[in-house]
């Protein structure tokens, strides 16, 4: 009786020992902890916007229009639940993707992961997956085309972005946006000139166009001496200038009156018409002159016409 007590323990010690061993090498397939496989069902049937305004939610997000953290861990997780679904990915499937999308952004934001360990522990996961079947004899939870199009999927939308999303992490950018000053020398628009008009020259463009530049004091002062130098020498000559014009004036006024007893209307008239007469003479000329050039030219180009098609 002793003996058969002894054999039973020990038998019951071995099945205990084989499960603990079996326990530990079977590793429980990983699934997203934010939705269960009935949230992630549900999901599966919304749209794309439906979609972001439940995960707005689930993620907790509520600055995503002006954070760029949020506005891009939002875009990150939306794409890679509506690719899921594209794929026809069952609902532990893509809680299976969405596991594997947090735990890899997850080692960039919390354990600052480097490129190569965080992809070596991607890959390590899915390796494990197909390693053995699981205990009731099902198939892995991906086949083999499956898991290429993960890796595909994770190489092209993470990985390759991998020192962006390390920027997000790593760099405070809203505080620097919201704090930063910056002077800046401003040149002032009085002491230069408009930029020129095309094909103007710079002559024309200094006297007519050009704003006026402010005097300098020394400049208006200097030119206030000028203007009483100039009002005293008037005052000097006034009385000297003033016979002269008196008499000046007297005899151009009866010039004028002579030169208008000279010339009558007609005489007037008879001038315009000459110079009008002369003026159109020339305009035909020339204007004859242009139109036989122009009749030769045409000419000559219709007769080389002519010889290169005869040809």
């Amino acid at each position: 009786m002793a003996a058969r007590d002894r054999r039973k323990s020990a038998e019951s010690k071995k099945k205990e020992v084989e499960e603990v061993i079996d326990q530990e090498n079977e590793e429980p397939t990983i699934q997203w902890a934010l939705q269960t496989l009935e949230q992630i069902s549900l999901l599966r049937e919304l749209t794309v916007d439906e979609v972001q305004l439940k995960f707005e939610d689930v993620l907790q997000f509520k600055n995503q229009q002006t954070c760029l953290k949020e506005a891009a861990l939002l875009d990150y997780f939306v794409s890679g639940f509506w690719w899921a679904k594209e794929m026809n990915f069952s609902s532990e499937q893509t809680s299976f993707v969405m596991a594997l999308l947090q735990s890899s952004i997850d080692n960039i934001s919390e354990k600052q992961m480097s490129f190569v360990d965080n992809f070596t522990e991607f890959g390590k996961t899915l390796i494990d997956l197909r390693k053995t079947p699981s205990a009731d004899g099902n198939p892995p939870l991906f086949d083999v085309e499956q898991a290429k199009s993960i890796t595909n999927y994770f190489t092209s939308s993470l990985f390759q972005h991998y020192r962006m999303y390390e920027f997000l992490f790593s760099q405070s950018r809203d505080k620097k946006l919201l704090g930063m000053e910056r002077h800046i020398e401003v040149i002032d628009a009085a002491k230069l000139f408009a930029p020129l008009e095309e094909g103007m020259p710079v002559d024309v463009f200094q006297h007519y166009l050009a704003p006026a530049q402010p005097e300098s004091p020394e400049e208006q002062a200097a030119k206030e001496r000028r203007g009483e130098e100039e009002e005293k020498e008037e005052v000097g000559g006034t009385d000297e200038r003033s016979e002269g014009e008196g008499e000046r004036g007297d005899t151009l006024e009866e010039e004028e009156e002579e030169e208008e007893e000279k010339y009558s209307v007609e005489e007037v008239r008879e001038v315009l018409r000459e110079m009008t007469k002369e003026m159109m003479g020339n305009l035909q000329a020339e204007f004859t002159e242009k139109l036989r050039i122009q009749e030769e030219s045409y000419t000559a180009r219709i007769e080389r016409l002519k010889s290169v098609s005869s040809n």
